[in-house]
């Protein structure tokens, strides 16, 4: 166990000298502008309002919207934003918290990939060779510094965690690596939707080759694996999934997938830019010369080496390389029926995302390429350099902004491109904030407290009349008047509440609660959590009881 400990630690070591270069602009004073990197402060903000309120899971922004509020969490990948929090409970900020998320990203998937390659190919060097070459690549560097993806940027420290545990169902078959491997994946799909869907293909080759090779048992055994993931994130999701037809993006895609499609000189072609593909100053779809250069070698000695001899390393190779060109086809505009009319893949609008699982797979075939001998693994180490001098250069922002906590934490916008995660019923969207929170024609209203998950009041009517209150309707808001729940309208342009009060003096009461779905995804999540802390917990001790039978 020393020993374990002690290498992990070396690793660790490893990986923050090596990731210092990439994430030095994160620990300059302010922050800088990308796509997305704001609005994840944004988020991380409105996270920790809902929770603070006592929102869990956190759905529903009472904040943003200009403080009509809609179902940010419900649908928007919650896990990024609650560890954002750990760091926001220890000062860290959130700007400050944000940008520490970035730069453990790139420190824990070195640290992730390492362990994976070296695990498979039985290599410290092929450890160290795919490990730079998974985060010294400009597709990394285009969501740090120019898309600020924290979702997918976490996403790539689950990937080798995920296939560490698949492998380890393959050699030990024990239940520690079912539910390693269900409990990395649960984890992938509350960090990033796309990322989910996109390495779920990668993982549907590794269920076909178990089918192929009739490994029934690892079949079985992975497949349970994969329902234990989908029960651990159940919470977030099954509303998302069955609750799409409320919202605008059932309706209206965030862009049109034709426009993205890649070109293949764009795979090589060194291009680099601050503003979205489409643009002159776009950023490239980079697959990486280094990295290119590894898929052409790996290429060459598996179709060489596996005439010779099947062994392990070759039928890895060759899966690996398999698994690339098929994932990579999906780069052009030919595959664009497959796009339309497969599940989940559907709902995917950029191509070139498929890039994040290529640089996947890539790294880890380099560890193959380090494994054949003296010569190749100086040509690696070669590679490696090579990557971090044409790849280090991308490393910088466009600029740095100072604009402190205080600026995100009053930041009222929607945090997303299109508004596309609007109630259905919004026909006209809000553009400032409401005058009155609470809207009567006659009589006046008291005591008016709120947060994201409730709000109340006194009112004193001198008639019977409608009362507005300017929070976007959802499924699962419920008033009471007077201690009775009544009905509440929505039917109006701004999709906001209302509802029907008589003459005299009242007290109302709303609160944002579970609908049957949502408290049934969250049941599930938490028996799954609950089975799981059990279950490790009380693993030692099983294991300390055995060694005391014999």
């Amino acid at each position: 166990m020393k020993k374990i400990i002690i290498f992990y630690f070396k690793v660790l070591l490893l990986s923050l000298i090596v990731s210092i270069p990439l994430i030095l602009p994160y620990f300059k004073t302010g922050y800088f502008p990308t796509h997305d990197g704001e609005w994840a402060v944004v988020r991380l903000s409105d996270m920790y309002r809902e929770v603070k309120d006592l929102q869990f899971p956190a759905r529903y922004s009472g904040y943003l919207n200009f403080q009509y509020g809609y179902p940010l969490f419900n649908f928007a990948y919650p896990l990024p934003y609650y560890l954002g929090l750990i760091f926001v409970f220890l000062k860290f900020g959130f700007v400050g918290s944000i940008k520490l998320l970035f730069a453990l990203s790139v420190i824990f998937s070195f640290f992730s990939m390492f362990l994976l390659s070296d695990s498979l190919w039985r290599n410290k060097w092929a450890g160290l060779v795919s490990a730079v070459l998974y985060i010294y690549v400009p597709y990394r560097l285009v969501d740090l510094y120019v898309r600020g993806s924290i979702g997918e940027s976490l996403s790539f420290v689950l990937f080798p965690l995920i296939i560490l545990g698949v492998k380890r169902i393959y050699e030990e078959k024990d239940l520690v690596g079912m539910l390693f491997t269900g409990t990395t994946f649960g984890l992938l799909i509350a960090t990033h939707n796309i990322m989910t869907v996109l390495f779920g293909l990668f993982i549907g080759f590794i269920f076909l080759w178990a089918l192929f090779a009739k490994k029934i048992e690892f079949f079985v055994r992975l497949t349970l694996s994969f329902i234990f993931s989908l029960c651990l994130a159940a919470f977030f999701w099954i509303p998302a999934i069955f609750e799409k037809n409320m919202i605008l993006l059932s309706k209206i895609p965030i862009a049109d997938r034709n426009l993205y499609f890649v070109n293949p000189l764009q795979l090589i072609i060194p291009k680099w830019g601050y503003g979205v593909p489409t643009d002159p100053n776009g950023f490239g779809y980079q697959i990486g010369l280094a990295q290119a250069a590894v898929f052409l070698l790996v290429l060459f000695l598996v179709v060489k080496n596996i005439v010779k001899h099947k062994d392990r390393d070759e039928l890895l190779g060759l899966f690996l390389i398999i698994s690339t060109l098929c994932l990579s086809l999906l780069f052009f505009s030919f595959t664009s029926f497959v796009w339309s009319h497969t599940p989940f893949l559907s709902e995917i609008n950029y191509p070139w995302t498929m890039l994040a699982i290529v640089m996947f797979t890539v790294s880890l075939m380099a560890g193959y390429l380090v494994n054949k001998g003296k010569v190749y693994l100086m040509i690696g180490l070669l590679l490696t350099l090579f990557a971090v001098v044409v790849d280090l250069p991308y490393a910088k922002p466009s600029g740095y902004v100072n604009r402190g906590d205080a600026f995100y934490l009053t930041n009222q916008g929607t945090t997303t491109s299109s508004n596309e995660l609007m109630p259905l019923w919004v026909k006209q969207q809000p553009l400032r904030s409401w005058n009155k929170k609470v809207e009567v024609s006659s009589g006046t209203v008291s005591d008016l407290t709120q947060n994201s998950k409730k709000i109340s009041f006194s009112l004193s009517l001198p008639k019977a009349e409608s009362v507005t209150i300017n929070t976007i309707y959802y499924p699962g808001w419920k008033i009471s008047v007077d201690g009775r729940l009544v009905g509440i309208g929505y039917n109006n342009p701004m999709g906001v509440m209302e509802i029907a009060v008589l003459s005299g003096q009242h007290y109302v009461k709303g609160f944002f609660t579970e609908t049957p779905l949502r408290l049934f995804s969250d049941i599930i999540s938490l028996i799954s959590f609950l089975g799981l802390v059990i279950y490790f917990i009380s693993f030692p001790l099983m294991k300390a009881k055995k060694l005391w039978k014999k």
